[in-house]
């Protein structure tokens, strides 16, 4: 397997070295194992209990088992052609690029959403901490997603060189972060200057936040927060919104008001005002029924943040077999599907 050079040590950023099962860190004096096509690397040691429990959930929701891939097939075939219009909204920023854009997807589960963006053009690495995501996604083949491509490792710690990425992309996964922060200043850090980060989050609403007082939200690790919440952090991190608009979902928002308001949001979303107007923005936040996207460009660079002592990530934590992965053969024909719909880049 071979790295691309700006592929370097998560923890002290310096170069790595083709080794003997893996790849040498020198100024961390440690080998970054490699198993079955995966590259473990680590997690912050202080965050420990904190990073294995969630491993573990992670685990039961998105890697071992037949009932865990018959949910997550049903899943996909939802949440994909909302990732191409995603997806679509990101690719016309890159439309005069000279060669296809380097994409960094960050918490990227088993890396269809980078498949997704393969085949619209981009060249992307993907990172996850859960090695059994991961491995679940190793069938879904693509000439710009082979080898050396995929991170076991913490998303906030990413083992790529400062100014390497055209586009660091976040689909569904800063909910799952309670201090998102520290992803936004990462993506900025790997991002070249007037590079992007698009973002798409469901969001908290007034609607959501009474209705969760009845009925809380099983998932321990989930962390919806407001629109304006996630606005305010990617421009801390150095970053200028250049588009914002909600993408709606089917369903939801039933009730007269509500439905007329979604109605109305919608008809007032166009090309030059892809947020709506005012009620459109009041009734995502009163509402909600929709995803919040964002793309926002590198303007600025944050001063250099101190990296921590990374633990280790070992290749025993992973468990997906040859029966695992088989659940999820009819991933690459559902994304297929999907993908009739993508707007290419030129390099596609």
């Amino acid at each position: 397997m071979r790295l691309a050079p700006f592929v370097v040590c998560p923890e002290t950023l310096g170069p790595l070295e083709a080794g003997e099962g893996g790849f040498w860190s020198p100024r961390a004096e440690r080998l970054y194992p490699v198993e079955d096509g995966l590259v473990f690397m680590g997690y912050p040691r202080r965050d420990a209990g904190m990073i294995e429990a969630t491993m573990e959930e992670e685990r039961d929701h998105q890697g071992l088992g037949a009932e865990v891939a018959a949910a997550n097939l049903a899943y996909l075939r939802l949440a994909a052609p909302h990732a191409v219009d995603f997806i679509n909204r990101v690719t016309p920023h890159f439309s005069g690029a000279e060669r296809a854009p380097r994409s960094l997807e960050l918490g990227s589960g088993n890396g269809w959403v980078a498949w997704l963006m393969a085949e619209a053009g981009f060249e992307p690495w993907i990172c996850d901490f859960e090695a059994n995501s991961l491995a679940t996604g190793l069938d879904l083949e693509h000439p710009r997603l082979g080898e050396g491509r995929r991170f076991v490792t913490d998303a906030r710690y990413a083992p790529i060189a400062d100014g390497a990425m055209d586009l660091v992309v976040f689909k569904e996964f800063v909910h799952h972060v309670a201090d998102y922060r520290p992803l936004f200043a990462e993506a900025s850090r790997v991002l070249r200057d007037g590079g992007l980060i698009a973002l798409m989050e469901p969001v908290r609403s007034v609607w959501k936040t009474v209705r969760e007082l009845r009925h809380p939200d099983p998932h321990e690790g989930h962390h919806i927060t407001w629109p304006d919440s996630y606005l305010r952090a990617i421009r801390a991190a150095g970053m200028k919104v250049v588009y914002q608009a909600p993408l709606y979902t089917h369903g939801g928002n039933t009730r007269r008001l509500s439905a007329w308001m979604k109605r109305r949001a919608i008809a007032a979303i166009d090309e030059e005002h892809p947020a709506g107007d005012w009620l459109s923005k009041l009734q995502l936040r009163l509402f909600g029924g929709a995803s919040l996207v964002v793309i926002a460009r590198k303007e600025r660079s944050l001063p250099p943040a101190e990296r921590p002592p990374l633990a280790p990530i070992s290749p025993a934590t992973l468990m997906v077999g040859e029966e695992d992965r088989a659940g999820y053969a009819e991933f690459p024909a559902v994304l297929a599907e999907a993908a009739r719909r993508l707007d290419r880049l030129p390099s596609a």
